[in-house]
């Protein structure tokens, strides 16, 4: 994520400093999300079993922050496949806590992805003037 905002790396830092032992920053989610029975057959329709509140999910984005023992004791401890170090946080019980997360901190990770972090950049460019 390389065009994360200096004050998302503040408030995750500040946050693990206030004493949380995991720190996620994160957006609320504007598309409605399905979950559903995974298709027997690649590009089968698949059958939706369950729609979240929405109110209550977030779309977690990177740095996340941790207290050091909390960490280590996640990555020795926890076994299970997981999407990320947050995730193994909450197998250990602990809370895991979310701050704002910033709009510009996507994941680049697609062509699109990528057409889209060079349009930030470039207006970037024009309101710092470099």
């Amino acid at each position: 994520r390389p065009l994360v905002p200096v004050d998302t790396v503040d408030a995750v830092i500040e946050a693990v400093r206030e004493g949380a032992p995991a720190v996620v920053p994160a957006l609320p989610l504007a598309d409605t999300v399905k979950e559903v029975e995974p298709a027997t057959a690649p590009g089968a329709p698949e059958p939706v079993v369950a729609t979240p509140v929405r109110a209550r999910l977030r779309a977690v984005q990177t740095p996340q922050g941790f207290d050091r023992a909390t960490l280590i004791r996640a990555h020795e401890t926890v076994t299970e496949d997981v999407t990320d170090d947050a995730s193994m946080v909450e197998q250990l019980g602990l809370t895991v806590m979310v701050v704002p997360g910033h709009e510009e901190a996507f994941k680049v990770t697609r062509p699109l992805d990528l057409v889209l972090a060079e349009a930030v950049l470039a207006r970037r460019r024009l309101n710092d003037g470099f």
